[in-house]
């Protein structure tokens, strides 16, 4: 009679086991999170990046094929950083406050996972090409403008 009732047991603490593992390794992809710093003035449209690349002069030269797989994307939110655009869903974008202020820069930064990421190539200022998901907002640091403000 113990054995019946042990091997059902054995077997529930089998798939217990197989199933914590599981969530452990699957936490929305927590150890494999990048981090980065963008600027708190965002989101944009990509819809307005992509055709800044288009038009400006700054953007020179820049990767057709970067340029079609943005394009892809579809109805994005983006924010910018020293040479990097982050493109996320509207949902991630709003993790990340956003502040239009003058006299001081401010840098947000999060961590979030790399779904594919692309450059616009070898252009005067290049910028590296991020999409991303599971945004996480850990916080900002506020940086004085020299000779700005009163």
């Amino acid at each position: 009679m113990d054995k019946k009732i042990i091997l059902p047991i054995v077997v529930l603490l089998v798939i217990l086991a197989c199933a914590l593992t599981y969530s452990f390794s699957e936490t929305n992809g927590i150890e494999d999170k990048t981090s980065f710093t963008v600027s708190s003035e965002g989101p944009i449209p990509l819809s307005e990046i992509i055709e800044d690349i288009k038009t400006r002069e700054y953007y020179e030269g820049y990767d057709n094929e970067t340029l079609a797989w943005m394009e892809s994307l579809g109805d994005k939110q983006v924010f910018s950083g020293d040479g990097i655009f982050l493109i996320m869903s509207d949902y991630d974008a709003q993790k990340i406050p956003s502040e239009y202020v003058t006299d001081v820069f401010i840098h947000d930064f999060v961590d979030c996972n790399v779904i594919e990421n692309h450059s616009l190539g070898d252009i005067k200022y290049p910028k590296d090409v991020f999409y991303v998901k599971n945004v996480v907002y850990k916080g900002q640091e506020i940086v004085e403008i020299p000779g700005g403000g009163a």
